[in-house]
This record gives structure tokens, sequence and C-alpha cells, in this order.
């Protein structure tokens, strides 16, 4: 498979038999005997056909083709800087490419505590409150498995990442979706947040910058979640910030647990994949006080013992390096994001503002159609991009749509998005 199209889910057809239990569908998967395909656990029935949709069908079908414009990825094509790499080989040269503890190597635990001090302006002991994972998604899994018992509730932003709702589920939890809106820049209110909490809410996920919205959480919204959370004493924050080095001028990251009383209360995620062009290589990291940490290391090394050790030399690199990479990713980054930006506008697209990350998520409703249908209708202009049902039941009139691609090739691919737009607008 491709690894872009790991961004979009991968469901294959529902079958619904006679002789099976008519609530009970299953898929069509290479299974002989009908005894296995019944033993699919409900909760992966729930998840897989909530993510089903003829249109997403259509993208996915089209990204086998030749000659298309892959728009839908959120995997930068900047090459890996060659330090990087590098250090990767080293390791593999010396031989000794086995375990290491599971809460990863204490030589990158220890530049990831560097890191977080120099750029976050927090404190963590690399030792019992740093945890490497085999990418931020782990981390994110792990987090939800060690906090959540069955039929907790987990808050969460919508629209939202596809893979949120899954760690949820199968982590036991269920997932409570808090509106947001284009004419906020879909940022999260604390007055909604507060609406949704029960007697079952146990986590709220922050993700910022946001995917698939290009949001970022400002100052003051991440001051009025604390105070919340203060009112809230059982509920613990996962913060995700994985898109934490792709923020534009004008915008900043904060880190949540750097404000008063949050340390405590917060599991901070990030990674390499996002800043590093390192998606690959699967390094992510998560950080919170010890007795978390602690806690998570089990679930961690259940699932994976440890992240693989060339990769995390690869990470320590990153770390330790140069970091003037990530000036110039970001400078072309802001190109390629003007670009995009020019094509909405004169045509007449809305969208949330694009604060971080590498996605404008679009409304496309002035074309007359819906965003699977639209989306669907790009594939045959030569563009892919993912309609917002990916990524919310409720974001029937949007698309997210990423600038992951070098400039001439973005540049055609806004003007086939022109041609589409206008066509739709002609009722062709």
């Amino acid at each position: 498979m491709p690894s872009w199209e790991a961004e979009l889910p991968q469901t294959p057809p529902i079958l619904h038999e006679p002789h099976q239990h008519p609530t009970r569908p299953r898929y069509g998967v290479s299974m002989s005997q009908t005894k296995l395909r019944n033993a699919v656990a409900e909760r992966i029935l729930r998840i897989r056909e909530g993510q089903e949709s003829p249109y997403l069908r259509i993208v996915r079908e089209a990204s086998q083709r030749e000659n298309v414009i892959r728009l839908v990825r959120g995997e930068p094509d900047i090459p890996t800087p060659s330090h990087i790499i590098e250090a990767a080989k080293r390791c593999l040269d010396t031989g000794h490419i086995g375990y290491t503890p599971p809460g990863g190597m204490i030589e990158l635990r220890e530049a990831i505590a560097r890191k977080f001090k120099r750029d976050n302006g927090l404190v963590y002991n690399p030792e019992s409150e740093i945890l490497v994972t085999a990418g931020a998604q782990e981390s994110m899994a792990v987090s939800l498995q060690t906090l959540c018992d069955p039929g907790d509730e987990v808050l969460l932003a919508n629209p939202h990442y596809m893979a949120y709702p899954t760690n949820i589920t199968m982590a036991g939890g269920k997932p409570v979706y808090v509106p947001t809106v284009e004419e906020d820049s879909f940022e999260l209110n604390p007055e909604i947040i507060e609406s949704c909490i029960t007697d079952r809410s146990k986590v709220l996920v922050l993700v910022t910058p946001n995917n698939p919205t290009a949001g970022v959480l400002t100052r003051e919204t991440l001051e009025g979640i604390a105070e919340l959370v203060r009112n809230h004493p059982d509920l613990v924050v996962i913060s995700d910030e994985l898109y934490e080095k792709v923020v534009y001028d004008g915008f900043e990251h904060v880190s949540f647990a750097t404000l008063p009383d949050m340390w405590e209360r917060t599991i901070t995620i990030n990674g390499f994949s996002k800043a590093y062009s390192m998606t690959g290589f699967r390094v992510g990291y998560m950080a919170g006080p010890a007795d978390y940490i602690l806690a998570a290391t089990e679930p961690r090394h259940s699932l994976s013992i440890s992240t693989n050790l060339p990769s995390q030399h690869a990470a320590l690199a990153a770390l330790d390096g140069p970091q003037d990479f990530l000036d110039e990713m970001m400078e072309e980054y802001h190109h390629r994001r003007q670009m995009m930006r020019d094509t909405f506008d004169k045509l007449g697209v809305t969208y949330g503002e694009p604060q971080g990350g590498f996605y404008f998520f679009a409304n496309v409703s002035g074309s007359g159609m819906d965003a699977g249908e639209f989306a669907a209708k790009a594939t045959d202009y030569g563009i892919i991009f993912s309609p917002g049902r990916a990524f919310s039941k409720g974001a029937a009139k949007y698309i997210r749509i990423s600038y992951l691609a070098p400039r001439d090739e973005l540049a055609m691919a806004m003007d086939k998005f022109t041609q589409l737009w206008n066509d739709c607008l002609a009722g062709k």
C-alpha cells in the first residue's frame, strides 16, 4: 500500500449473508469458515462500519491510477535530512540492533527532555517521565489504554483525525464529540466543552495544531480549558502536539502542560514524522507525571516491546543535529499554503484559517455538491483529496486537502481544481 494511502480508511465491502444475524453484518474477508468470519469483535465492526462510504471507496480506487495528483496524504514530501538517515545507517552498521528498554534508550529520552525544556518550557525526568513509542499514534493508543475503563467518556473536538475514535473505542472508552465551527476556525470553545461533560467524562483530548482543520488553539482558549479542567478534578488531558513545528507567522504553539496546575493533569504527545519528514521511522513519545508513564509502560511493552533501535538513533540525531531544516521546510510550506489560499479566495471557497499543519479544511458546498460527491468527481479531473466524511459524519460540506506536493505539481492541481469548480457551477 502506498504510504500516503494510510490517510484513508481502508474498509472492505460489507457482506450481509442470509445465514448471518441481521443485526451483525460481516466483512467480505478471505475466510473460508463462516464461524471465523462471525468471530470478528463487535467493536471492530462498529469502527469499520462507521468509516464506510461509497465516496471514500471511489477516492481509494482512484488513488491507484497513474497521472493523478494526490493531495490526500499527511506525509511530508520534503526529503529527510541526510544526517538523520546517516545516524540510522551507523546504527545498522554496528550490528547492535536488538531490543531497547520499553521506555526507549536513555540517550533519546534525555534528548527529548532537553527539547521539552528548550522549546516548551517543560521539565521532565527522562528516566521516569518520558516514554518512547512506535510513533505518536502508539502514544495515543497507550495513553487511552492506560486511562480508560469500559464506558469512560473521552471528549474530542469534531471534526477530528479518524484514528482517535478508533483508539478510544479500542481502549474501551466512548468518544464524545465537541462541535466546532468554521467561522471560529474550528477553535474549541470551553463553554461547549463544559456542556459535554458528564459524570463519566475521564479524558479530554486536545490536538494543536489540528488535523484536519489546521487550527491552532490560542493561549486564551487553552487558559479557559485549563480553568475548566481545574473544576473537574477527575479529568485528565491528552495533548497531541505532533504538528508543533508547523505553525505559521502570527500564531503561537502553547503546550497545555505549561499552564498553571496542568503539568500534573496532562500527558503530552509528540513525534518526529511531521517536523523531520520521518513518517516511516515510526518514533513518537509521550511525557507526563511518573505515575502515568510507569502505568503506560506495560501496555506499550505488550504492544510492540520497544521502538526499533536504528529509528531511535535517527530520532536522537534529529533532536541534537542542525535545526535549520525546519526553517527551510516552513518557508516552502508558506509558499504552497499561499498558492492554495489564492486559488480558494479567487473561487470563493471558504475555509477555517490554516494556522498550522499543511492542510486546508475547505467548504465546498458552493459547488452545489456535498463533499463526498465533489471529491469523487475530482478524481475524474486527476486530483485526489479527502472528503470531510472521513473526519466527521457532520462534515458533509468539507474536504481536507493538503499541499504536500512540489510547487509545479501543486500549481497543476489548483488549475484542475479551478476547472472542476467552474464546471460544477455550470452544471457540467
